[in-house]
């Protein structure tokens, strides 16, 4: 997966922060932004461009999980950023999250938690999912040492 940074210039948006996007390759971030499926979080529009990138290094295993255990950190001090949030502006981040969670990962349903310890054990190849799982099981596979994010799955609004 390929990380960017992508910068809103709609007149709404033009001096709003930065976002990430993830893309499987360059050629697939170029399809979806030829075919406007790239839209901002804020705002929704599609006149979104990619902001220039560094390329992303290999760094040894003890690194990496301290990099890790730094995010998780982070994540977790800044649970509430959205908090002051319009919430017609999350509803639109949590369906530009949805749209882009289905068109890069596949469903597995409830397998979910099985594949995630499967792919963790190496059991199976590991690739991009999502599913369901109940509160419960996202403790325990954290507990596991084993990252992953509860979306909420809102209903798109057509």
């Amino acid at each position: 997966m390929i990380k960017y940074q992508l910068k809103c210039k709609s007149s709404f948006c033009s001096n709003e922060k930065e976002f990430d996007g993830w893309f499987k390759s360059i050629e697939a971030y170029e399809n979806q932004k030829l075919q406007s499926l790239i839209n901002c979080p804020i705002c929704g529009s599609d006149n979104v461009v990619k902001s220039l990138t560094t390329p992303s290094l290999k760094i040894n295993k003890n690194k990496t999980s301290d990099n890790k255990n730094k995010q998780h950190k982070n994540f977790k001090n800044n649970v509430n950023f959205l908090a002051n949030e319009n919430p017609d502006n999350i509803s639109t981040l949590l369906r530009t999250l949805k749209k882009e969670v289905q068109k890069n990962s596949t469903f597995v349903g409830y397998e979910f938690v099985s594949q995630v310890r499967s792919m963790k054990e190496g059991k199976i190849k590991e690739k991009p999912i999502h599913g369901q799982a109940t509160n419960k099981e996202i403790q325990e596979l954290s507990d596991e040492g084993i990252d992953v994010v509860n979306i909420p799955w809102i209903s798109d609004d057509h």
